[in-house]
């Protein structure tokens, strides 16, 4: 099965012989001095994982099967000469030192790998089993046999599950313990909290381990991040920042208690006597847009937006907001439909909880609610838990990839994520700072 790179020239010049006896038109038989590798596809890749018995010393096998490898995809990068599978890797537990591949060349060249001893080249086939448990270098010899090409390959799986969830406890925030009310968001490279102290409002600002303080505001302001500025509403006024810095604001007069957030083109909040406004040029000028029901079901100050991407329209996206209301015993949700022509939007729905549904999402204190992996989960009350919703807000359950990093205490806490997929809380009463990623969702902004 395995050949030294001699056997290639003595196979290449048997065939060049028996192709002279043939007796064809031509005399000579074409060669070429150039080659490259053109393809490189994985073959059905194994995968094993393992627990630990309850000795708590040997492994147990607990799960084995396999996936199609040409489902993951390798690039092949012709001008550093590397073959590798790093944006696509392959599962948990993967058999790196059994895996089957197809390779080819342009011009007939000739694709062999490097054995154990690293000074040989050996043709393979699609039924060999390699080892690529670590990186091999792999030659395409010309047809001519004057000339070859070297790759490095390295072929990768996950060392993490995909539904994994790993939190990181960031130091003390002692500035946020006596916080009375509190609500953050991410404006650039910043975590950014409002907080209410008995003089007002604080808005401060965290980056590389420091917090600063960036303004001051009066009581009951709401804040909202779009575009790396940063919104607050205030007694009847609408600060915007013109950039991340968060140095220097722009004032609009609204008639306004809570901004919310944006889906599309439009930006919404809700008015002080509990309707919602939509803004088409950034929060410059606000119109009242429509709902079906009662106004009294719309949240006040407590109220959290979240706006996301339908998977069969491009162009048509949705928008939540989840809250509390004195009209309701449970948290209430609002949904609308957005289409990128505004005057094709559909009225704000009020998505009331039906008696039979045993998955409602309570009326928890101080609620906090964020987009995630593309679904909704929330905090709130009492900590215990986080809820996790991928039905539009119709049912919130308990999940297992996401759950309270241990030694979690709040007097009060609030949930933002940021672009790379983490997931930020900050704690009054205990200071606490944490913050954590799926890492399916790591990998997804990654790739």
């Amino acid at each position: 099965m395995k050949s030294n790179i001699i056997t290639f020239a003595l196979s290449l010049a048997t065939v060049c012989m028996v192709s002279s006896c043939l007796g064809t038109d031509d005399d000579d038989t074409t060669t070429y001095d150039d080659t490259a590798l053109s393809a490189f596809t994985l073959g059905t890749v194994k995968y094993y994982r393992y627990k630990k018995a309850s000795d708590g010393v040997t492994d147990t096998l607990y799960s084995k099967g396999s996936v199609t490898g040409s489902s993951y995809a390798v690039y092949i990068d012709q001008y550093k000469g590397l073959i590798s599978n790093e944006n696509d890797s392959l599962p948990v537990g993967s058999d790196l030192k059994h895996v089957l591949l197809t390779a080819s060349a342009t011009n007939n060249g000739i694709v062999t790998l490097e054995d154990s001893t690293g000074q040989n080249f050996y043709s393979f086939s699609s039924t060999d089993s390699l080892d690529f448990s670590k990186p091999r270098r792999l030659r395409v010899y010309s047809s001519s046999q004057k000339y070859y090409r070297q790759y490095t390959v390295n072929i990768v799986a996950h060392q993490e599950f995909a539904d994994s969830f790993k939190w990181n406890k960031l130091p003390i925030a002692e500035e946020i313990k006596a916080y009375k009310n509190l609500k953050s968001a991410v404006c650039g490279n910043n975590l950014v909290v409002l907080g209410t102290t008995d003089d007002g409002t604080e808005l401060k600002s965290y980056n590389s381990g420091n917090w600063t303080t960036v303004a001051s505001f009066g009581a009951d302001a709401s804040m909202m991040s779009y575009d790396n500025k940063l919104y607050v509403t205030c007694d009847n006024k609408l600060y915007r920042s013109t950039d991340a810095t968060l140095n220097s604001w722009d004032t609009i007069s609204v008639n306004a208690k809570n901004i919310l957030g944006v889906c599309g083109k439009e930006m919404y909040a809700i008015s002080n006597d509990n309707s919602i406004l939509m803004s088409l040029d950034g929060g410059d000028t606000w119109s009242t847009d429509k709902i079906d029901t009662d106004g009294s079901y719309l949240p006040g100050i407590n109220a959290c937006f979240v706006a996301q991407d339908t998977k069969t329209n491009t162009d048509v996206k949705r928008a939540y907001i989840v809250g509390t209301s004195d009209a309701s015993t449970k948290a209430v949700v609002w949904s609308k439909v957005v289409e990128d022509d505004s005057a094709n939007d559909q009225s704000w729905v009020y998505q009331e909880f039906k008696p039979n549904n045993n998955y409602y999402l309570p009326k928890l204190d101080d609620l906090s609610v964020s987009a995630y992996n593309g679904n909704m989960i929330a905090i709130g009350g009492s900590y215990d838990k986080i809820y996790y919703s991928k039905d539009s807000g119709i049912t919130w359950k308990n999940n297992d990839s996401f759950e309270l990093p241990s030694g979690f205490s709040a007097g009060i806490a609030t949930m933002s994520v940021d672009d790379n997929g983490y997931i930020w809380i900050v704690c009054t009463g205990t200071g606490q700072v944490w913050k954590g990623r799926l890492n399916e969702v790591g990998w997804a902004i990654r790739d």
